[in-house]
């Protein structure tokens, strides 16, 4: 990435009018974090799209409707329609407003829709592409908005695009990340969970996507099975992304993504200059080649060392991770948090108000919750 893209990021961010109105100048990273225990977004009923699962959540503002629109795993209850398939759908809400965000203040939209759709193919863990200088705003490229999904049982990523962030969206025929199964490569058996974003005077894509290995990885003697988290470029319309090298490998040192880790949401810290992530991880290795993550999935933050966001990171130890299972409380644990936290994802509000979205349950039944910002 070249160096020049970073230049003058604070007069940048200032000239757009975001920077003062959405507080993206602050260090999220350092705040302290309070769980709200309502529920932001329940599982719906058994025969609804919904009715299993609802997380991994992401959010963008859409002048459309002058609100937030929200993105999120949607999987599909035990009477649905799209069973056995549970997990190949992706669901909508939409917040009251640009300020209320809370729980209660979101209304399921449906699922995305899907035009166009080879084999009508449906995918999940839906990410909208955003501008890496404003946090929570959708990047619109060449006159379309542009997503990434996931789809199929050996997990590939696909390329989406749409005029409107409400759809329809056009899926591309083919993947533009697919494992390698080739060697030891650490993607050979997953490409998953990815989160990207537009660097307009590079003309390209930073993805970043939770690869998970199809045999042991010699890098990582103390979780050779955990995922780890791969940087890729991609330029809308071309057939493929450039994979480029792993950012944060697991089975090093003791921090609390020793496991795995994946789910990099890039953040701008304008007074620093700096980058840096809110992620997902776990201190528990996979134990064999079924590379399901095990418990606990815990919400942290990484750092990046240098001036590039696709350079060298570190995982945060100071403030990482942000909760336990085990710090609980008995209110929180009966309104059904528990056992993981899975991808989070942070909101901050033309006010500077900040939120961190996130699901939590047991692994196939989590609902949507979310921690609130303590004044700084």
């Amino acid at each position: 990435m070249r160096r020049r893209t970073f230049l003058g990021v604070t007069a940048a961010l200032a000239g757009s009018g975001y920077d003062a109105a959405a507080g993206s100048a602050d260090n999220w990273m350092t705040r302290r974090w309070k769980v709200d225990s309502c529920c932001v977004l329940p599982r719906g009923a058994p025969n609804e799209y919904d009715g299993s699962v609802v997380g991994d959540p992401c959010i963008v503002w859409d002048d459309e409707v002058h609100t937030w629109r929200m993105f999120y795993f949607a999987g599909a209850g035990k009477d649905h329609e799209a069973t056995p398939s549970r997990w190949t759908i992706a669901g909508m809400a939409l917040s009251k407003s640009a300020e209320e965000v809370a729980p209660g203040d979101w209304a399921k939209a449906g699922p995305v829709p899907l035009a166009d759709t080879p084999g009508k193919r449906r995918g999940h863990k839906f990410w909208v592409v955003m501008d890496p200088l404003r946090v929570n705003r959708a990047a619109k490229i060449r006159g379309r908005y542009w997503g990434l999904h996931v789809s199929g049982a050996s997990k590939h990523i696909y390329a989406v695009s749409a005029e409107r962030l409400a759809g329809p969206w056009t899926c591309v025929e083919k993947p533009i990340l697919s494992p390698n199964t080739e060697g030891a490569a650490p993607d050979g058996k997953h490409c998953d969970t990815p989160t990207a974003f537009w660097f307009e005077d590079l003309g390209k894509v930073l993805i970043f996507y939770k690869a998970y290995p199809l045999r042991p990885q010699t890098g990582q003697p103390n979780s050779p099975f955990g995922s780890s988290s791969i940087v890729a470029y991609w330029r809308p319309g071309e057939a493929s992304a450039n994979k480029r090298h792993q950012i944060l490998i697991p089975g090093k040192g003791s921090e609390f993504c020793r496991g795995w880790v994946g789910g990099v949401q890039l953040l701008r810290d304008s007074r620093s200059s700096r980058w840096y992530a809110l992620l997902n991880g776990s201190p528990t290795p996979p134990e064999d080649t079924s590379n399901r993550e095990p418990p606990p999935s815990l919400g942290g933050w990484a750092v990046c060392k240098g001036a590039d966001a696709d350079g060298t990171w570190e995982v945060d130890a100071k403030h990482s991770p942000i909760l336990r299972p085990d710090q609980l409380t008995a209110t929180e644990v009966k309104a059904g948090m528990g056992v993981n936290f899975w991808r989070h994802h942070l909101l901050v509000t033309p006010t500077g108000r900040a939120r961190i979205f996130f699901n939590s349950g047991k692994y196939g039944t989590e609902q949507m919750y979310s921690m609130i910002a303590e004044p700084g």
